[in-house]
């Protein structure tokens, strides 16, 4: 016969489950966003909308009580880690794609702009990429 699960046995499987979570969602955000990054950054943002709604009818509602408000905001809080730590990895995760030079900067280059004056426009350009 198993024996009952102590409440140290309860916060380990809320521990592993939110570490087993946490790294499955890291996984999958990475792989998405190496296959389509427009299609990721579209589910993202509809994950995180979906998630704010929630805690917003968690605090509107009082589901969870008297203490919901603190409740809806602890949980947006450990959730936003999560997010942020599988974004930010699978952002660290990609190398650099090589871009051919721009045609500016070639001309920028040649017209006698110092190699640190390039490096800055290519920097820019590499920072908000025209689409």
């Amino acid at each position: 016969m198993a024996d009952k699960p102590t409440d140290e046995d309860d916060r380990a499987v809320e521990r592993l489950t939110l570490y087993m979570l946490k790294e499955t969602y890291g996984a999958a955000a990475a792989a998405l966003m190496r296959m389509n990054p427009r299609a990721a950054s579209d589910l993202f943002q509809a994950f995180e909308r979906q998630i704010a709604e929630a805690l917003e009818r968690m605090h509107v509602h009082r589901s969870e009580g008297p203490d919901s408000t603190t409740i809806a905001v602890a949980v947006g809080s450990r959730i936003a880690d999560i997010l942020d730590h599988a974004h930010r990895r699978q952002f660290e995760a990609r190398p650099p794609e090589p871009r051919p030079e721009d045609p500016a900067l070639k001309a920028a280059r040649e017209a006698g702009l110092s190699q640190d004056a390039v490096e800055m426009l290519a920097t820019l350009q590499n920072r908000w990429p025209k689409d």
